[in-house]
């Protein structure tokens, strides 16, 4: 479903020439910093710390009770304040994505008929794609997950409680409205959960919870169309999936572990051998990994785990895809940690609480890639607080 807009659409580039230099440069360091050290095999671990100074982000925090999403300003310190009032979305916010362009915020509404779309302004603060209530631009229905692909231009989105469905849209890079690519949109299996794209932006995987399956599919970088590269089952209740940094392994969240898989050359899936799966459950404080998120330098891997109030760190072998857990037991969270994600500059991780009035429970990233304890707890960001999304500049 495309949607047209009846008024003018703001700014939506800021004008802070001096920030984005300077995270143009701080990538070049961080991972020529990382690149020095054995990946998991010995000797002093690499720095999962970056240079300071990296650029202000914006944070955007959805709230499932209340059905409503928040714009907020987001500084190196890891320190989030509301930018304006809150926002509402549709029924029951499941996830937030957050294109690379900063332009960009579309929320996947659990139990409304729609993906939801805004425009971001200068200052951080949303303008609806659509003046109708909740700025639907999609016509799926439950939809749980998005992802865009690594050029801002595709859109893919993960909608359906029972049989599930992965569709493939382009992205008008003005207005930020998705138009549905023609035969692109397929059968993932029941409850389709997360999906996510390499970063080479050429392979998108589905974990889906209900079947416990992951599909894999093959991406034209060109036309954004797909290929069903395959599916692998067994994985009870997988709720996310992640691809590493050198684009070689994908990790699966699925019960109480993390299964990782070989990727081939068209983007088919291989267990790794002699042994795939990584409890999180370890000690009986790892239960339910319910959302996964990777280290910007690819060394360090974290599942929120949702029925244990944990969070579980394992640090990632680049060159095998081993998993080896960093920290055990898990580290306590606040109550019902539904997603994990990571400041940009890499020194901070949130996790989104869904308790009565909503928190985030913030860590420090240690140099190893552990996390300081105990977590900051940043209050009343919404009942019932289910996901955030952050720009990354």
């Amino acid at each position: 479903m495309s949607v047209t807009l009846p008024f003018t659409i703001p700014t939506l580039r800021r004008s802070l020439i001096g920030a984005v230099s300077i995270l143009a440069i701080v990538p070049l360091l961080y991972f020529a910093a990382c690149s020095g050290g054995d990946d998991g095999g010995g000797g002093a671990p690499p720095s999962n710390n970056p240079p300071t100074g990296a650029a202000n982000q914006f944070a955007y925090i959805i709230a499932s009770a209340s059905s409503e999403i928040q714009a907020n300003s987001l500084d190196g310190s890891g320190n989030i304040t509301p930018i304006g009032g809150k926002i509402s979305t549709g029924v029951n916010p499941h996830h937030v994505d957050v294109d690379r362009g900063g332009r960009f915020v579309y929320v996947s509404n659990h139990d409304s008929s729609f993906l939801s779309g805004w425009l971001i302004n200068q200052d951080g603060s949303l303008n609806p794609m659509n003046p109708a209530p909740g700025s639907p631009v999609t016509a799926d229905v439950e939809p749980h997950s998005s992802v865009i692909d690594q050029t801002d231009a595709f859109l893919y989105v993960v909608s359906g409680t029972g049989a599930s469905t992965l569709t493939a849209y382009t992205i008008n890079t003005s207005t930020g409205l998705p138009t549905p690519i023609a035969g692109q949109s397929f059968a993932v299996g029941t409850h389709g959960h997360n999906v996510t794209i390499s970063p080479n932006n050429q392979f998108l995987y589905v974990a889906a919870e209900g079947s416990g399956e992951v599909y894999a599919f093959s991406r034209n970088t060109t036309t954004g169309a797909l290929t069903a590269q395959g599916v692998v089952n067994g994985l009870m209740t997988c709720d996310a999936v992640v691809v590493s940094n050198n684009n070689a392994f994908l990790f699966a969240a699925y019960e109480n572990a993390v299964e990782v898989f070989s990727i081939g050359a068209s983007g088919g899936l291989t267990r790794i051998t002699p042994v795939s799966a990584s409890p999180t459950n370890n000690v009986g404080g790892g239960s339910g990994p319910h959302s996964m998120a990777l280290h910007p330098n690819g060394l360090t891997l974290y599942t929120a785990n949702l029925n244990s109030n944990t969070v579980s760190v394992f640090g990632v072998n680049t060159n095998t895809g081993v998993l080896t857990e960093l920290q055990s037991p898990p580290i306590p969270t606040g109550p019902n940690p539904n997603f994990v994600a990571i400041h940009p500059n890499g020194s901070f991780l949130f996790t989104a609480d869904r308790t009565a009035t909503g928190q985030l429970s913030r860590f420090a990233i240690n140099a190893d890639g552990t996390l300081a304890t105990p977590p900051t707890t940043i209050p009343n960001t919404g009942p019932g607080t289910n996901g955030i999304g952050i720009t990354n500049f």
